[in-house]
């Protein structure tokens, strides 16, 4: 059998750590900044930073920051594709782990939140697809080795 000789910058690139080493924040558009800190707060339980001198800071449970700032025109962090689901499929942004995944899809229909049913994907354990009041759709999961 023949050894394949790698190129410098083949060999490069395997011993390279990655230059981009995690996302940092996130950024959301928004229609009404205080409605929205006060949706994500009540609905997540997340704290909220007012950023000076506009937009706020959701901050998760990591400690990993969901940057909101009001939009100036009618947007979505959302997009059509057909490489996922379907044929033009309204894309999420965002998934979100969560460790009680049955509890919050509970809570968030009880407030009659935008809320897809729960669904499980096997081994790659439940989820479930949201929007919050903007119309910005997002996906929760839960990881199935936690459950």
């Amino acid at each position: 059998m023949e050894e394949k000789k790698l190129t410098a910058s083949q060999k490069q690139q395997v011993t390279q750590k990655p230059m981009l080493k995690r996302v940092l924040c996130n950024y959301l558009p928004v229609s009404n900044l205080e409605l929205a800190a006060k949706w994500y707060e009540e609905t997540f339980g997340l704290s909220v930073r007012k950023r000076e001198p506009d937009g706020a800071i959701l901050i998760l449970g990591d400690g990993q920051w969901l940057f909101l700032l009001e939009s100036l025109e009618k947007r979505t962090a959302n997009f059509i594709t057909s490489q996922w689901d379907g044929e033009e499929y309204e894309m999420f942004s965002l998934t979100f782990e969560v460790e009680n995944i049955v509890e919050l899809h509970k809570r968030l229909r009880e407030n009659g939140v935008d809320v897809e049913p729960l669904v499980d994907h096997d081994s790659c354990g439940l989820q479930f697809k949201f929007k919050d009041p903007d119309g910005n759709k997002f996906n929760v999961w839960q990881d199935p080795a936690s459950a």
